[in-house]
Order: structure tokens, then sequence, then C-alpha cells
């Protein structure tokens, strides 16, 4: 897939979350008070109706968000490069 885009840094720094996907991987980006917490998933469904399979925590910084940007990217590498599931197999990993 292509490359992960994620906003600037003034988008975190102005309490603004981000959700996004590339292929069947998914991710959403928060920023608090520790910095920015990255949880991810496996689509194709939405957060609410999705498990987090892992979720870690960036600075809130340019070096935080470019090595987020790089964890994203393995990860997204990683979703995208398993099997296919079918709707059936998908419907029972569902919330």
């Amino acid at each position: 897939m292509g490359e992960i885009y994620l906003p600037v840094l003034s988008h975190f720094q102005n309490e603004n979350s981000w959700i996004a996907s590339d292929g069947r991987f998914r991710f959403k980006v928060t920023p608090g008070q520790e910095g920015l917490t990255a949880e991810i998933w496996e689509g194709p469904w939405s957060y609410e109706l999705s498990v987090v399979e892992e979720q870690r925590s960036f600075p809130l910084d340019e070096t935080g968000v470019e090595a987020l940007r790089a964890w994203l990217g393995e990860k997204g590498a990683e979703v995208n490069a398993r099997p296919e599931r079918t709707m059936a197999e998908d419907w029972t990993r569902r919330r």
C-alpha cells in the first residue's frame, strides 16, 4: 500500500484525533497528557465495532510523529500481508 499519511504536529497539539486506513489496516491516533496514543486493528469494521489489536504511545513532538508514522507503516504492512478473510470470518471478529 502507500505511505501512511498523518496530519502535521499542530493537528494533535490542538487535541484533535485522527482515524485512517490503508487497505485492511485501520488506526486511530489520540493526543493526551502523556503524548500520542495509537491503536490499530484489522478492517473491515469501524473502531467502535472492532477489537483493538495493539496500542502504543509516542511523544507529542515531531520526533514522536515520525516514530509513529514508521510504526504504523510496519504494522500496516503486517496487517495487509495477512490472508484475506471471508465475510463470515470477519463477522465473527466483530464486537
